[in-house]
C-alpha cells in the first residue's frame, strides 16, 4: 500500500485483521470512511471503543454482556434448574432467538480441538463440573448445545463422561440440525426443533 497517508493505510491495515476480509475489501472500507462526513466516522470510532471498554464476559456464565451478573443470569424468571451449555456467545443469542429455552446458559469458550490448540483445560469445562456439583445449584438436566461437527461431538462426549457420577439428567439437541453446522447460522426453527426434541 505505497503511496497512501498513513491514517488509510492504517486503517486499511485494522480491517486487513478482521476474518473473511482481504487486503482488497480492506483498503475498500478504509476508501469509504474517508468520504463520509466526520461525525459518522466517530460514531464508528466510538462503536469500536466502546466494544472495548464496555463489553466483558459473564462471571456466572460466561457470554459477552455490558455487565455482570448478565440479563439472563440476573433474570429470576430464569428456570435455574436446566443449563444449556455451548460453546461461544452468539450461540446464546441463536438459541434465545427461539423463544423455547427459558432455561441458563454455560460458555464454554469454544469446543475441544488439539489442533486447533483447544484442550479440556483451555475450555470452561471445570468452572461447569463446579457450578453443577454445588449443594445448591438445583441444576436438574445439562443441555449440551453443540455443533453437530467432529469437535463438538468430541466435546460432548467428553462433558458427558465427566457428568456420568453426577445425579444430572444429560441431553443434545436432535438432530434436526445438519452435521458440519454451525450452530450460529442456524434458523430458529430448526433450532426450536432441535430444543423441542433433544434426546438424553
Amino acid at each position: 500500500m505505497a503511496n497512501l497517508p498513513d491514517p488509510i493505510q492504517n486503517a486499511a491495515s485494522a480491517f486487513d485483521g478482521l476474518p473473511g476480509v482481504g487486503p482488497r475489501a480492506a483498503l475498500r472500507y478504509a476508501y469509504f470512511l474517508v468520504t463520509q462526513p466526520k461525525e459518522v466516522v466517530e460514531r464508528f470510532a466510538r462503536a469500536l471503543q466502546s466494544l472495548a471498554e464496555k463489553v466483558q464476559t459473564c462471571e456466572v456464565c460466561g457470554q459477552w454482556s455490558d455487565r455482570s451478573p448478565c440479563s439472563i443470569c440476573s433474570d429470576p424468571a430464569r428456570d435455574t434448574s436446566i443449563l444449556c451449555v455451548v460453546a461461544t456467545s452468539p450461540d446464546v443469542r441463536s438459541v434465545e432467538e427461539t423463544s423455547v429455552f427459558k432455561g441458563r446458559y454455560h460458555v464454554l469458550g469454544g469446543t475441544i480441538d488439539p489442533i486447533e490448540g483447544r484442550t479440556p483445560d483451555t475450555l470452561t469445562i471445570t468452572k461447569l463440573l463446579s457450578k453443577i456439583r454445588l449443594p445448591d445449584s438445583g441444576i436438574k438436566e445439562v443441555i449440551l448445545a453443540l455443533d453437530a461437527d467432529v469437535p463438538g461431538d468430541v466435546t460432548t462426549l467428553y462433558i458427558r463422561k465427566q457428568l456420568e457420577s453426577l445425579p444430572v439428567k444429560v441431553t443434545r439437541l436432535a438432530r434436526g440440525l445438519p452435521t458440519g453446522a454451525a450452530l450460529e447460522y442456524a434458523d430458529a426453527h430448526t433450532l426450536a426443533d432441535a430444543l423441542k426434541n433433544r434426546r438424553e
